[in-house]
């Protein structure tokens, strides 16, 4: 229980980020989730979602605090084909990039691993959902507040 305990005040606020004393306090809930999904495709917690369109690149920057300061690293466990995450430890942070070319909705499964000075390595593993909805409809050039046809 002491294990679990010390995981839950150390790894997680290397998922969720912020500066507040209660990391849990920052967690969306699933429930106001603003779309339809299949909830198993949530691992671990739900650190929220994004809504981008078809054709968009998808570049979702998320960071993390660790006030002992230790070694940690972020890797990509789950997500849609061509998703990349380039984890930069330097400056508590990940950053995923990725271009959807269909409407669909699909999970990021993210790992960050805290690796202190002495002891094992403590993890915890989040879920970002993302929304790929169909380009927005723009209107024509020079259609705007022209003569109706």
């Amino acid at each position: 229980m002491a294990r679990v305990l010390a995981v839950a005040i150390v790894v997680l606020p290397l998922l969720l980020g912020g500066g507040s004393p209660s990391a849990e306090g920052n967690l969306p809930a699933i429930e106001d989730c603003p779309f339809a999904f299949d909830p198993s495709l949530v691992v671990g917690q739900f650190l929220g979602w994004v809504r981008i369109e078809v054709g968009q690149t998808l570049d979702h920057t998320r960071t993390w605090s660790d006030p002992d300061g230790d070694p940690a690293r972020a890797e990509l466990l789950d997500g849609p084909d061509g998703m990349r995450l380039y984890s930069r430890p330097k400056l508590n942070s990940y950053t995923l990039l990725w271009t959807p070319r269909r409407p669909q909705v699909v999970a990021a499964v993210v790992r960050v691993t805290d690796e202190p000075r002495s002891g094992e390595p403590l993890s915890s593993t989040g879920t970002i959902l993302i929304q790929v909805v169909p380009p927005a409809r723009r209107a024509a050039p020079g259609a705007c507040g022209g003569r109706p046809q």
